[in-house]
């Protein structure tokens, strides 16, 4: 939870990554969602919906650092998964979804996907003994669904009753030996103790399932372990088209293009599946952390290639590529100019938040007072992320005599505004800042800021 963190630490890590973008001339959908994100910006629904906006337009890089920051600088773990649950799996474990299932249940007792489903909610909410219930009750109804076996034997699992949860498994296999589950299971047992050909089984298992993606991956898998590169890397793929929504087969088919291939291009695609599926997908590194250094390695690459083709700094500002504009802002600010004020100045509404920040930083760290005109309008600018990034600059230059246009903020219903004013006061105001926003904690009234304001209490100079 992010309440952990050292407030210095909080801060930074979220504000380099604020994916909650603003384009100049948005678009009228973009604009209302970009304004709800600063109104609401510690509930999470304003974070989902400026994702799926992204993603439903094709652009995932933008959709991912927009989800991340989210997940690992604002939301708490527990808030955070629901609403993605919620937003991108139809999974809702609420009160509400729970007597719905169960009405539906009282109509169509016999239902398996209705009883998964209820299921589903008690192993959610850790209530093992109604899962239990149900789920002991399926077997018997519908002994061949494995679904309901792998459920209970889970929750073995996770009771410590792993030896009671094995004879489970290996019972279904040995009663259902020629089902898709039973050659399943049966092909891993292979697997693990080598005392078969596992290859011939899944073929024969894919001769009778051919659109199971589950079997063509471990097929792929063992081919990959015979050194049959070539295969393995065509079952892999067709393991990937088959099981769209398995997040173990996408993220494994990036890791075989990232670690086998050495192809973080052809990797990033799976890996990106995999992440909208689940933010914590993982194959011995969370795929999150791969997607961040592939996006970094092809932006690195494409930069320099630019700079070798003495391509202006000022043109490459226009790159589609946000990462290649916080190269070239950081490359503007070893070479700093004047002219550039106005330039950066429209780049702190760019869409992409690191572009906004780093505009910023560059800003805050050059202007002198010919800047505060500007800098007076941008404290009023209609744009709340601009407004809020104002904040910084305006600490810095003007110190105490920035708390008049900092108060109108702090009292601002926009939340964003509000976090970006008690972090500019502390980050950048000095002892006298933070006394300045630790006046006003007694007037904050959303918890989260209100805990923000008692970490920078707590934190020594």
């Amino acid at each position: 939870m992010m309440f952990r963190l050292s407030w210095h630490l909080l801060v930074l890590l979220f504000l380099p990554f604020a994916s909650g973008s603003v384009r100049p001339q948005a678009p009228p959908e973009l604009a209302k969602l970009q304004n709800d994100f600063a109104m609401h910006y510690f509930e999470p629904e304003p974070h989902m919906a400026l994702t799926r906006y992204y993603l439903d337009r094709g652009d995932r890089r933008e959709a991912f650092f927009t989800l991340e920051t989210a997940r690992r600088g604002i939301l708490e773990e527990a808030v955070f998964d629901h609403a993605f649950q919620v937003a991108f799996d139809g999974f809702d474990n609420s009160e509400t979804a729970e007597q719905k299932l169960l009405a539906e249940r009282f109509h169509n007792p016999h239902s398996a996907d209705v009883q998964f489903k209820l299921a589903d909610i008690y192993i959610s909410r850790s209530d093992w003994l109604k899962a239990n219930n149900i789920l002991t009750a399926a077997i018997k109804e519908h002994p061949e669904d494995f679904r309901f076996t792998n459920g209970l034997a889970e929750i073995l699992n996770i009771q410590g009753k792993s030896q009671e949860a094995s004879r489970m498994i290996e019972d279904y296999a040995k009663r259902y030996p020629e089902s898709l589950d039973g050659y399943a299971l049966r092909a891993d047992a292979l697997h693990k103790s080598g005392s078969g050909d596992v290859k011939k089984l899944l073929e024969e298992a894919i001769a009778r399932y051919p659109d199971n993606g589950g079997l063509q991956f471990k097929l792929a898998i063992v081919l990959q372990e015979k050194g049959d590169l070539e295969k393995a890397e065509a079952g892999f793929v067709k393991a990937a088209s088959l099981g769209p929504k398995s997040v173990d087969i996408q993220s494994w088919v990036g890791r075989f293009f990232f670690k086998v291939r050495n192809d973080g291009d052809r990797a990033l695609p799976y890996y990106l599946n995999a992440y909208f599926l689940s933010p914590h997908a993982y194959e011995t590194e969370f795929v999150e952390s791969r997607i961040r250094n592939i996006y970094f390695a092809q932006a690195e690459l494409n930069f320099q290639n630019q700079v070798k083709a003495k391509k202006p700094l000022i043109e490459m500002l226009n790159d589609p590529n946000p990462n290649i504009v916080v190269m070239t802002l950081e490359q503007m600010n070893e070479k700093w100019k004047p002219e550039n004020v106005d330039l950066l100045t429209t780049l702190m509404g760019h869409e992409d938040g690191e572009v906004r920040w780093e505009a910023t930083q560059l800003l805050k760290k050059n202007v002198d007072s010919s800047f505060d005109p500007k800098l007076r309008a941008l404290l009023k600018d209609s744009d709340l992320r601009k407004r809020g990034l104002a904040a910084y600059i305006a600490v810095h230059r003007w110190k105490d005599a920035s708390f008049q246009f900092i108060d109108e903020l702090l009292a601002d219903q926009a939340e964003l505004l509000r976090f970006d004013a008690i972090s500019a006061l502390v980050l950048e105001g000095g002892e006298s800042g933070k006394r300045h926003a630790l006046e006003r904690a007694a007037r904050e009234t959303h918890p989260t800021l209100k805990k923000l304001l008692e970490s920078a209490r707590q934190t020594k100079p």
